[in-house]
């Protein structure tokens, strides 16, 4: 006798009791005594009929088991959420992939942001999800793409580990550069350069004051806190309580406490240095500087083995200060002259007609990357302010609409042009953004000739981030590839 769990009966649960036969073998040479016989709408061992166990998976696979186990429980089906994501994950590893996969877009997605990293890869013809690795690397990306030979195309951002990844599983697929990302590395270029253009960016006009601003600010703190200080001896000294003072005065009662006790305010106390920070591995780096170790990218390579969560432009500026020989440590050699760079002359301060405040960069790159037609009124105005402040502005606008001409367009050849004229703009950040792209020449122009982006896989991102959330971020990467992966359909769905 078996029993099934069938589908309900106007919201009532059913159960199907089928005797089913059993067989005896008479051959005593066989392993196996018995044969039961095999049932049509289920498989062998199951307790749930066929197109039970295709509902727990789509709700499993759409909404997760304990959503799912409330849903089914209230459609009469009653399942648990362990049981439903268990049959999910079984029919997951099941699955085989018999369509060829000839271009795919390839990102990371973080499980901790700016610690752990896995890797997406999207098929871009069929768009849906091709498989969900665990980590972020250039050897996984390699063995991955060596299981799939067939690939012809690979979309990706400009990270360097799947470039180099590609090409030693895959080295007969083209490489795309995204086009996206391409006119981001622009426009965090051209942020750049208007940053060292206009300094203290973003702020209103102030009038001039003698002296750095900051040192002004900070003295016209130290200088209230010492007449918080006097107030409060001097109220102590006429018998207030320490919890007057502090309401009276905004300070913690502890703090009052502190001070009456004092002649003077004590220093500010420097905050702790965190690994965030290269002074906390001050000591390891000024070792391998004696020992003349100068390389940047290799001394970043060691602290971030030792534990550094910080940046490499961060590591970069206290770097600097050794070069420029600081007191106590042995100054490196004196670098070789760089190139010879045009400085753009006249270069003001923008001002916004409208609001009398400076531009910032980053609305000032934001407006250089946009096309003249798809202005508004108020943004032509700070448009015309930046081409009179800035001559450089006028070069980077320039060029950031013949490459965008470039991606929009299908020519290739009008490249090279393009690389000639940056480098010779005269403007370091083009110079710089120029450079990276011979460096990967080849995916920027089957980024122009091809029509393949990672655009399908920054949405499936998206999605795998609202999965992950949804489910407290406990989710493993088998749940997670269940979850993100398309489920084939059942055999009487074909």
């Amino acid at each position: 006798m078996r029993r099934l769990q069938e589908l309900p009966i106007q919201g009532v649960p059913a159960t199907l009791e089928i005797r089913s036969g059993r067989w005896k073998c008479r051959n005593e040479q066989c392993a196996r005594e018995t044969f039961a016989e095999t049932l049509a709408i289920a498989l062998p061992s199951a307790r749930k009929t066929r197109r039970v166990g295709e509902l727990v998976r789509l709700f499993g696979h759409a909404a997760g088991g304990r959503v799912s186990e409330r849903l089914l429980t209230r459609l009469g089906m009653p399942v648990s959420d362990n049981a439903i994501l268990r049959q999910l994950k079984s029919h997951v590893r099941k699955q085989r992939k018999t369509e060829p996969l000839r271009a795919i877009a390839i990102d990371d997605w973080s499980w901790r942001k700016g610690f752990r990293y896995g890797t997406i890869v999207v098929d871009l013809e069929r768009r849906t999800v091709a498989d969900v690795l665990k980590t972020r690397s250039a050897h996984g990306t390699a063995e991955w793409l060596k299981e799939h030979p067939e690939i012809e195309f690979v979309s990706r951002d400009r990270c360097g580990l799947y470039a180099q990844g590609i090409r030693k599983g895959a080295p007969s697929a083209r490489q795309v550069a995204d086009r996206f990302h391409l006119m981001q590395n622009l426009r965090e270029n051209i942020e750049r350069e208007m940053t060292s253009v206009s300094r203290g960016a973003g702020r209103p006009r102030l009038p001039a004051v003698a002296g750095d601003r900051h040192e002004v600010v900070r003295r016209q703190s130290r200088l209230s806190r010492q007449a918080l200080f006097v107030n409060a001896k001097r109220m102590h000294a006429a018998g207030r309580t320490f919890g007057d003072i502090a309401v009276e005065i905004g300070a913690d009662r502890r703090t009052i406490a502190k001070w009456v006790t004092l002649d003077d305010p004590p220093d500010r106390q420097r905050s702790t240095i965190k690994p965030s920070s290269p002074l906390y591995f001050h000591e390891f780096l000024e070792r391998r500087w004696a020992a003349g170790d100068r390389s940047g990218r290799r001394l970043f390579h060691d602290v971030r083995n030792r534990g550094y969560i910080g940046s490499f432009s961060h590591l970069e500026r206290l770097l600097a200060t050794w070069r420029e020989g600081a007191p106590g440590l042995t100054p490196s050699p004196p670098p070789q002259p760089p190139p010879a760079k045009v400085e753009p002359l006249g270069e003001t301060q923008a001002i916004d007609p409208a609001t009398g405040w400076q531009i910032s960069p980053m609305v000032a790159a934001s407006l250089c990357m946009k096309p003249t037609p798809t202005l508004t009124p108020s943004e032509a105005a700070k448009v015309g302010a930046l081409k009179e402040a800035s001559p450089s502005f006028v070069v980077m606008r320039r060029l950031a609409m013949r490459f965008r001409g470039l991606l929009q367009g299908a020519n290739p050849g009008k490249l090279d042009r393009f690389l000639h004229d940056a480098r010779r703009s005269g403007v370091s950040s083009m110079q710089q953004f120029a450079r990276t792209l011979v460096r990967d020449i080849q995916a920027v122009r089957n980024a122009i000739t091809e029509p393949w982006s990672s655009g399908q896989a920054e949405g499936q991102i998206n999605r795998l981030k609202a999965l992950k959330r949804a489910m407290y971020g406990r989710a493993s990467i088998e749940l997670l590839r269940a979850r993100m992966l398309p489920l084939e359909p059942n055999e009487h769905e074909k």
